[in-house]
Formats: C-alpha cells, sequence, structure tokens
C-alpha cells in the first residue's frame, strides 16, 4: 500500500552528491533553511481546504514511464485522491481503496497500519522526524531543490527524494523508492475552497459502484 499512494504524492532526488559530504542520523541534523522553507510551504494547507491538481510520471526498472494525471481533495484528515486507475477516499477514520481495473474497493482502517502514508503525510513533511532536508540550490526557474534523506521510520521504503519550492509553494514532489521504481509528480494548481461537500467527496457510498466487489480488511 506504500507504493499506491507513492503513486499519487510521489518523490525523486538527487540526494547522493549532498550525502558523501557529510552523514546525517537524525532529523536534527536537517539544513535550518531548508526545514523554514518546508516548514512555509506545508503550513500553506494548516487548516484549509485543498484541491491539488497534479501530473505523474511513474517509472519501473526496464519499463517505458507512465503518465497521468490526478486530483486530491483535502479537508483536515479527510482526504479523496482521483488518478486514472484508482481512487482512494477516506473520511479520516476509514478508508476505501477502489481499484478501477479490478473493480475492488477494499475496506481499511485508517489510524491502522503502518503499511500507509497518506496525502496529509507528504503535505505535512516538514513535520516529519524521519526525514533529513538538505537546501540543494536554486534553478535558474527560480525553484529551490530541497533533498531529504529518509531515515528509519514511515519512509524507509523510500531511497531519495527531492521537493521543489518556487514562491513559498510546493511545485513538484518527486521520489525513487528502494526498489528502482521512481515517480515525478509536478503540481499544476492548488486552491483552498471555502467548503467541501463531505458527503459527496469523503464517503464511500456502494451505490454509486454498482457491480463492484467490496471487501472488508479492517482488523476490528
Amino acid at each position: 500500500m506504500k507504493y499506491l499512494l507513492l503513486a499519487v504524492l510521489s518523490l525523486l532526488p538527487v540526494f547522493g552528491i549532498v550525502s558523501a559530504q557529510k552523514q546525517y542520523m537524525s532529523s536534527k541534523d536537517s539544513d535550518p533553511e531548508a526545514l523554514a522553507l518546508m516548514t512555509k510551504a506545508g503550513q500553506a494547507y494548516t487548516g484549509k481546504n485543498a484541491q491539488i491538481n497534479f501530473r505523474l510520471k511513474v517509472t519501473l526498472p526496464g519499463q517505458a514511464p507512465q503518465s497521468s494525471e490526478g486530483i486530491l481533495y483535502q479537508s483536515g484528515k479527510a482526504y479523496r485522491l482521483e488518478l486514472e486507475d484508482y481512487q482512494i477516499i477516506s473520511d479520516g477514520k476509514t478508508r476505501w481503496v477502489y481499484m478501477k481495473t479490478a473493480k475492488e474497493v477494499n475496506i481499511y482502517n485508517e489510524t491502522n497500519g503502518q503499511d500507509w502514508i497518506s496525502p496529509s503525510d507528504f503535505l505535512k513533511l516538514h513535520t516529519a522526524t524521519d526525514l533529513v532536508f538538505v537546501l540543494a540550490g536554486t534553478r535558474s526557474d527560480g525553484v529551490t531543490v530541497i533533498e531529504a534523506k529518509p531515515l528509519k521510520g514511515r519512509f524507509e521504503d523510500y531511497s531519495k527524494f527531492t521537493i521543489g519550492i518556487k514562491n513559498g509553494t510546493l511545485n513538484f514532489i518527486n521520489g525513487l523508492s528502494s526498489d528502482g521504481m521512481r515517480q515525478d509528480m509536478s503540481i499544476t494548481s492548488v486552491t483552498f475552497p471555502t467548503s467541501m461537500d463531505t458527503q459527496k467527496l469523503f464517503t464511500f457510498n456502494a451505490a454509486n459502484y454498482p457491480g463492484v466487489y467490496v471487501e472488508d480488511l479492517r482488523l476490528d
């Protein structure tokens, strides 16, 4: 399930050059300037409804890249993720994963399981205690690049991360998993609606999915 969401809000990095210069053992080793930029960008989503449109390119080892577009709706702990092959709905307590090709919905407890990283975790990377952030410079297009080294914890299945910030907001989040899967996610637009239809967006209604098999995988 980690890779399912990585296929949503992913990350691609070039941490190798920086890490060769210094050993990073804890989040306290983060570059203060990099952390300040991450904090400012992340706080833009705090306490707000958000709709994030993005483009995603996923590359598996030895295969041609696959590109798609997606939308993330976020309101507090509730979220809805719309992708070409998947739809993920959560009211903050229960998570429904709709696999479109298989016509199957799996139900999970949102608070259970260390195998899941929710979209809000990616929007709040600046609060992570299992990442080290390092400033890698500013590109000619004005994007400041921050490299992140995963420590042991939620992100340990990732090898590297790179985050781009432009004008104080997230521009891209890219990633490389330890098995060589690479994802490049670029944010195309962000809006902050004053309100969202929570019943429509963040609750699964089986009546809207006729003929779909539903399997409850909750542990209690």
